[in-house]
């Protein structure tokens, strides 16, 4: 008890002291910056989410959610020998600085490190972490965070995001209760560290409560392949947004495949005449966790699964079903956390709600209507 009281003592001084130094504006910036990375790395290497939201800007929410979410990752996922160094440091403006840093640690034996920018910003007299750093450029209802490098791109597809979006609450028939946020990464390396350690390099990424992360450079870059990865992740925070989250993690990768392009919205037979897939029953798609996959194959096959089965269950019962299945999830008790910890859960709401919408006898019968559509495909 005596060392718990005496652990706990040190923590309150800790933040009582970093809580004087912020108050304090005749600090010094970069040593303070370095006491806030210095507590990042304390807070990761005790997994505490709370000492690290206490460190993030107050005003960004979206970052506070996605710092927690990363954090909880490194908790199920251990990482050892982490280290967050200061580079550089250069004040932007009055209110913001941006800092070169290094991170570097190791996974299962696996030494990774990356040089990126931070940014840290004054609020109310007190400097904040206010995670990867970006310029922002906002028109109508869409965000683009951009780096210097995509600033040309961001500019360009701006009025595309918009037209994405409004087609999007068209669709779905929903406007999302929060700002729709693009950040463009153009290190995918960069990219993925800040969603997960633990997973595999993406082009794009969406959790709940999050912005909408890509990973864009314009050498690499059409206007229609923007498009195809932004509709992808953007559907996604509709259709989760219109489920309070409740979704199944191969039917929201099939909802969003489906509705990525125009070319996808097809059936089953015609999607199959182009794809190199292992069909899989729904049986063992939902035994797969896709973040632990790094077989290309298998992580396609999840996909074109997913998709497959979302295109079945247009074609034999409508496409207004979708619809009426997320409408159904969302009115159900929601779960903290991310879409992979809690994916045992909503794969429970879907095994109920699926054959009550479809008009049904069970999840079992779907199982089955699915394994007899293999053997014709």
């Amino acid at each position: 008890m005596k060392k718990i009281l005496s652990i706990f003592l040190i923590l309150v001084l800790l933040l009582s002291a970093c809580t004087a130094t912020l108050n304090n504006t005749n600090q010094d910036a970069e040593s303070f910056i370095n006491s806030l990375i210095d507590s990042k790395v304390q807070s990761v290497k005790t997994a505490n989410i709370e000492s690290l939201l206490f460190i993030l800007d107050p005003e960004d929410k979206e970052l506070q959610t996605e710092q927690a979410n990363w954090l909880m990752d490194i908790k199920t996922n251990p990482i050892e020998d982490y280290s967050l160094e200061l580079l550089n440091l250069e004040k932007t403006n009055e209110a913001e600085y941006r800092a070169k840093l290094r991170q570097q640690y190791k996974e299962d034996g696996q030494s990774y490190k990356i040089d990126f920018y931070n940014k840290y910003r004054l609020v109310d007299g007190k400097i904040y972490d206010a995670g990867n750093y970006f310029e922002v450029l906002t028109k109508d209802n869409v965000t683009i965070k951009y780096t210097e490098a995509n600033k040309k791109l961001a500019q360009d597809i701006i009025d595309d995001m918009n037209q994405l979006y409004n087609e999007n609450i068209e669709r779905w028939g929903l406007t999302p209760s929060r700002p729709m946020v693009i950040k463009m990464f153009d290190d995918i390396e960069e990219l993925r560290q800040s969603i997960k350690f633990s997973m595999w390099q993406c082009a794009g990424w969406y959790e709940y409560g999050e912005s909408v992360k890509m990973y864009m450079t314009k050498s690499l870059s059409s206007k229609e392949r923007i498009k195809h990865v932004v509709n992808h992740e953007m559907t996604h925070l509709f259709t989760i947004e219109k489920s309070a989250g409740n979704l199944a993690y191969w039917f929201s990768e099939g909802i969003a495949s489906y509705y990525e392009v125009q070319q996808n919205q097809r059936t089953p037979s015609q999607l199959m005449k182009e794809m190199n897939i292992n069909l899989l029953t729904i049986e063992q798609l939902e035994g797969i966790e896709l973040e632990k996959l790094e077989d290309q194959q298998q992580i396609s096959d999840y996909y074109n699964n997913s998709h497959l089965i979302t295109a079945f269950i247009i074609e034999r019962y409508g496409e207004e079903r979708i619809i009426e299945i997320l409408n159904e999830l969302g009115k159900l008790p929601s779960f903290k956390g991310t879409t992979s910890e809690n994916d045992i859960h909503y794969r429970e709401y879907l095994s109920q709600v699926l054959p009550r919408v479809l008009g049904i006898e069970d999840y079992q019968s779907f199982q089955q209507q699915w394994k007899s559509e293999i053997s014709k495909l």
